[in-house]
């Protein structure tokens, strides 16, 4: 009954995926929890956390509002290019209950920006498919993960995704990869600019070269709770990846590559990982928008859902009433 509600186009989807996601976030209207201190050198994302870090309440509200638009964006992107079926909404419930499994979530953080700005670089992706030349779209795919890596540095080494997407959706074109380079470098340009115009060049030439050095902070995940649920969306990564590669070959070539691209967001992430410092707790959002595909599609196409609709609907009890009891981190 759950997942068949969500497997048909109503417009009353999205509203109950807006009343579970204030359900979810309701604790953070009244309780927020502070913003993530910048760390890095991260520009854009010290300017918002300037303007914001004294206004907890605005910032949960904010760090909602992106949530909800992350989850329909990505909703739109996969059910348009037919990677889960057509008038379905389950991926963005899915999305929601991921970005909002745990307290210190609720609230705007480098990841969340990041994450909405990977959406639009997949959609710019997915649109170069049909198209024989296509450098405007990936030099605004390069221009974007430069503007990310602004708010979230670890980011900048998302331009192999970008690589990995050439590689997969046609012939190498040198022409793609150049585009994509001047792409990701414009927003370094500018910056240089600033910087050296202000006299800060060398200063924060030493802060770049220092990311370079691998650092994570691996604290989070000796605490019970966070362990246990980072295990239980670790447990249901592999499920998804496992059930989305043995359906790869039912697909047309098309939402089959579209597909392996999805995929290929895990190892970037996990290669990135090492750069995340003490964000490594935040790092792992980005593989909710691979998970939330991936678990769409087995959902959607099962014909007995008693057992998953259990599964699905008691997880969604467990974050609810681990946001609302717990305490703000």
């Amino acid at each position: 009954m759950f997942l068949r509600f969500f497997r048909s186009g109503f417009a009353t989807q999205y509203i109950a995926i807006g009343i579970i996601s204030i359900l979810l976030w309701s604790r953070a209207f009244y309780e927020p929890p502070g913003m993530p201190v910048p760390d890095g050198p991260v520009p854009l994302y010290d300017l918002i956390y300037a303007l914001l870090n004294t206004s907890p309440y605005a910032a949960s509200l904010i760090g909602f509002i992106l949530t909800l638009l992350s989850a329909f964006l990505l909703n739109r992107l996969l059910t348009r290019n037919e990677v889960v079926l057509k008038n379905s909404s389950l991926s963005a419930l899915i999305f929601i209950a991921l970005m909002s499994y745990f307290p210190f979530l609720l609230t705007l953080h480098q990841l969340s920006i990041a994450t909405f700005i990977l959406l639009m670089i997949l959609e710019r992706l997915y649109q170069s498919y049909n198209k024989s030349e296509s450098l405007e779209l990936t030099y605004v795919a390069g221009f974007l993960i430069g503007i990310a890596s602004l708010f979230y540095l670890p980011f900048i080494l998302f331009f192999m995704f970008l690589l990995i997407a050439f590689i997969i959706f046609r012939n190498i074109d040198w022409h793609e990869w150049v585009g994509s380079f001047i792409g990701l470098v414009t927003p370094y340009i500018f910056l240089s600019v600033y910087y050296f115009w202000f006299d800060k060049w060398m200063i924060k030439a030493y802060e770049y070269q220092h990311f370079f050095m691998i650092s994570f902070d691996p604290a989070p995940f000796r605490e019970p709770t966070f362990l246990i649920l980072s295990g239980i969306v670790l447990v249901l990564l592999i499920f998804g990846l496992i059930t989305g590669l043995s359906g790869l070959s039912e697909k047309t070539i098309e939402i089959r590559k579209k597909t392996i691209l999805l995929i290929w967001l895990i190892p970037v992430m996990i290669l990135s990982t090492f750069f995340s410092a003490s964000l490594l707790k935040y790092h792992f959002l980005i593989s909710f928008i691979t998970l939330s595909g991936l678990l769409s599609m087995y959902l959607l196409k099962i014909r007995k859902t008693f057992w998953p609709e259990v599964i699905f609907v008691g997880i969604l009890v467990i974050l609810l009433l681990n946001n609302l009891l717990s305490g703000l981190l």
